[in-house]
């Protein structure tokens, strides 16, 4: 939410930036991967990498709801506010969602899912199942979502091992074939190389 360009932004695969400039509030709603299907009733895939006017989701209320979330005077009142727009319109109970969700929490806490076809083989699943199930409810794919937890684990490695990192043993770790589809990776995630990464975290 933020005057008169409040939306609803789908999942971003690249580095974003926004820049905020002057005086202003600005109030943000994130939610849980496969909790914004039953609102939308439409494949989050088609919301990646773009925004919509708040109203294309919420019509004038959303509008209004902008309007009303901007004048509060603190932030529990501008939370209680838009809690309560939301539990108003609760889509029914999709419980597809609900396993979607517990799907991309055990891969971001099992770091040994490296591949696609080891969470297939976890869940018991076929893989175009998975693929099918993440387009409509997260908006990306399930190698998509393995790679960005394993990069962000990338990061944290980082920042422990600083400037004495063995690239090749670390890339492997993290599940690729070969260090340049890592670098690739990663770049494409943070905006700079791992290498460079590591100068910017020591100086």
């Amino acid at each position: 939410f933020e005057q008169d360009r409040s939306e609803v932004v789908g999942v971003m695969r690249g580095k974003f930036s926004r820049r905020l400039e002057g005086a202003g509030r600005v109030f943000g709603i994130k939610f849980r991967p496969g909790g914004f299907y039953p609102f939308a009733k439409r494949p989050v895939s088609e919301l990646t990498d773009h925004t919509f006017p708040i109203g294309a989701f919420f019509g004038a209320e959303g509008e209004q709801l902008e309007r009303e979330i901007l004048s509060l005077p603190d932030r529990t009142e501008m939370v209680a506010c838009a809690e309560h727009f939301l539990r108003e319109r609760l889509p029914e109970q999709d419980d597809a969602a609900t396993v979607v969700g517990e799907i991309v929490y055990s891969i971001m806490a099992d770091r040994a899912i490296g591949k696609v076809d080891d969470l297939a083989a976890r869940l018991g699943v076929g893989k175009r199942w998975l693929q099918r199930t993440f387009s409509r409810y997260v908006g990306v794919s399930p190698k998509w979502v393995i790679q960005r937890y394993r990069l962000h684990e990338a990061t944290e490695q980082l920042n422990a091992r600083g400037p004495n990192v063995d690239w090749p043993k670390l890339a492997l770790e993290l599940g690729y074939f070969d260090q340049a589809h890592f670098i690739k990776d990663f770049k494409a995630l943070v905006g700079v190389s791992p290498s460079e990464y590591v100068r910017g975290a020591g100086s």
